[in-house]
């Protein structure tokens, strides 16, 4: 895609245009999204994978985000995000790109993020939408009191407990992400570097959690494919770019 076109083109060639493993990163207009902004110094709120892109042949003709929010981890349309009359979100689609990361790579990245979502009623999610409110205050504070880049990895860290770790999920969208890379690479035994973050080691479990969608967009391990506003998409090769065209 060399120049712009709109939503509906762009997802009906998904096919072309995405890719499984493909980094989601997105805002809106809402207060909470500002919120986790301004408390992340980032210019996006969430994140979220390419899970399945759209096969007609087989079936379906949606493609689908694996994503961490407020309810748990869960399946998201895409078509959710951008498209409609009102489109919500402001959205931008990186890529991760080498010869180690293959289809095969993706595919046990997506499963062991799909392994992580829950269904049904239970105690445990009723706890951790309650503690949110909490989790945010603490961030807050720590945005103050430490600045936005040490905020997130000092609320984690204080939000830790002896015999039960717990993050309000709306929070670590980003590092939910990163955990499905790392631990991938770890199983399949790759040896390139897949921390977005510079310095995170695979071992940092905290700094893993608290990688934020401003890491993501910065890291320098993945390639800049698009960004995509109020029905159009526009192809990007860089952070600026993208920023100037969602902020258009």
């Amino acid at each position: 895609m060399a120049e712009a076109v709109s939503v509906k083109k762009f997802l009906a060639e998904s096919g072309q245009n995405l890719r499984i493993g493909d980094i989601i990163l997105s805002r809106s207009p809402t207060f909470l999204s500002w919120a986790i902004r301004w408390a992340r110094g980032s210019a996006f709120s969430h994140a979220a994978l390419v899970f399945l892109v759209a096969h007609p042949d087989e079936g379906f003709s949606s493609s689908f985000l694996v994503e961490s929010v407020r309810e748990g981890v869960g399946l998201a349309n895409i078509r959710d995000y951008i498209a409609g009359r009102h489109p919500h979100a402001e959205i931008v689609v990186l890529r991760l790109e080498g010869e180690q990361f293959t289809e095969s790579y993706f595919k046990k990245v997506r499963g062991l993020m799909l392994d992580h979502v829950k269904s049904g009623y239970d105690f445990g999610r009723v706890m951790r939408m309650g503690l949110s409110a909490l989790f945010s205050l603490r961030l807050g504070w720590f945005t103050i009191s430490k600045g936005q880049k040490k905020s997130m990895e000092h609320a984690v860290t204080m939000t830790r407990r002896r015999l039960h770790k717990w993050v309000p999920p709306q929070f670590i969208c980003s590092g939910f992400i990163q955990y499905g890379l790392a631990k991938a690479a770890e199983m399949q035994g790759i040896t390139a570097n897949v921390m977005l973050k510079e310095g995170l080691s695979p071992d940092d479990r905290d700094g893993i959690l608290a990688v934020t969608p401003e890491d993501v967009a910065r890291s320098p391990r993945l390639t800049w494919r698009f960004a995509i506003r109020r029905g159009y998409v526009y192809p990007v090769k860089s952070y600026d770019e993208a920023l100037k065209r969602i902020s258009q």
